[in-house]
């Protein structure tokens, strides 16, 4: 169902046969000046083998759900309220040691500096093989060495650069391997945190074309988090556009890219710059009408540094109105 308001409305939906199941999820940092809200009360289902894209600027909560999703949030982050339930599995609730059994073997990530993933001074192949056996220790070595063989085909190494450190192999090369490490104990889930952050156009290209053949190979659920509309419409068929904590928009790829419904997934399309446009990516005229001026102000976008009140314009299609400024990036005091 195409949603245009912030899903976190979504309350009690909790689907428990979905793979991963997030509901009114808020996460918090502390800070010098108090607590400032990161992620503010978002929700969103995933099924097994379906692709998720987030897609947002800089600063917006894209990375700090990832990393919630993994069990890595620093220390002075914290769960304020909310549910994440993988597998019908309560994550919230976990203690480190639990987690150690889920991550890389049920929920892996793809980091987007593999340069600095990888251990520079062990071989890639060792690497990916401590991966497996970690969580599969009872593995044979015939079934390891077929194990890593198939795991370097599949993201298209040759099998001979096994036993190559990271500084012999290029960037794309890197990045397949960091991707091959994230698939080694076939996982339910991957989550790709602006993968090919750093990459040429050429290699980004390739990673993309890789990271989606093999989650349509191994039917792995997907979450796709990206600043780069483009890159996310590439891969991902479903998309939650996120500005500063909270989904302000979902939908189909084709929904969400064709007939932007919300001020700000006008203005991140406006951003957008093809000479092809293979995604069929509708840029729309941001002068067509007052809410969807790039100023903010009158577009009825809270600022993320100064929210305050204003005006909220009605949406045209519906006669609704824009969900009113929150404090998701103005700091709480205790």
């Amino acid at each position: 169902m195409r949603c245009w308001i912030p899903v976190c409305e979504r309350r009690g939906r909790l689907n428990k046969m979905s793979l991963l199941s997030v509901d009114n999820l808020t996460i918090g940092y502390q800070t010098q000046k108090g607590l400032l809200r990161a992620v503010d009360r978002i929700s969103f289902d995933l099924e097994r083998g379906d692709s998720l894209g987030f897609v947002g600027e800089s600063g917006c909560g894209k990375t700090t759900i990832g990393m919630a999703l993994m069990g890595l949030l620093p220390e002075n982050a914290e769960i304020l309220e909310g549910q994440m339930r993988f597998q019908a599995r309560d994550l919230v609730s976990l203690t480190e040691s639990q987690w150690q059994k889920i991550r890389g073997a049920k929920i892996a990530m793809i980091f987007q500096a593999a340069m600095n993933a990888l251990n520079p001074v062990l071989p890639v192949g060792d690497q990916i093989k401590e991966a497996i056996v970690t969580h599969q220790p009872d593995i044979s070595d015939t079934d390891l060495t077929d194990r890593m063989k198939g795991l370097f085909d599949l993201v298209d190494i040759p099998v001979e650069r096994m036993n190559n450190y990271p500084h012999e192999y290029s960037g794309g090369m890197k990045q397949r391997a960091v991707i091959a490490m994230a698939l080694a104990c076939d996982p339910a889930l991957i989550i790709a945190d602006e993968p090919t952050t750093a990459l040429d156009v050429i290699v980004q290209d390739q990673i993309l074309k890789e990271i989606k053949t093999v989650q349509q190979t191994t039917r792995t659920g997907l979450i796709f988090i990206s600043h780069d509309i483009a890159v996310v419409a590439s891969v991902c068929e479903k998309i939650c556009v996120m500005y500063a904590g909270q989904i302000v928009e979902t939908g189909t790829r084709k929904e969400v890219f064709t007939s932007p419904r919300h001020p700000y997934t006008r203005m991140l399309l406006s951003s957008y710059l093809s000479l092809d446009n293979l995604n069929d990516i509708k840029v729309p005229d941001m002068k067509e009408s007052p809410d969807q001026m790039t100023d903010t102000k009158n577009a009825g976008l809270p600022s993320p540094v100064r929210p305050v009140p204003m005006a909220v314009p009605a949406d045209s299609q519906t006669g609704s109105t824009y969900p009113p400024p929150t404090r998701h990036s103005a700091v709480i005091r205790k």
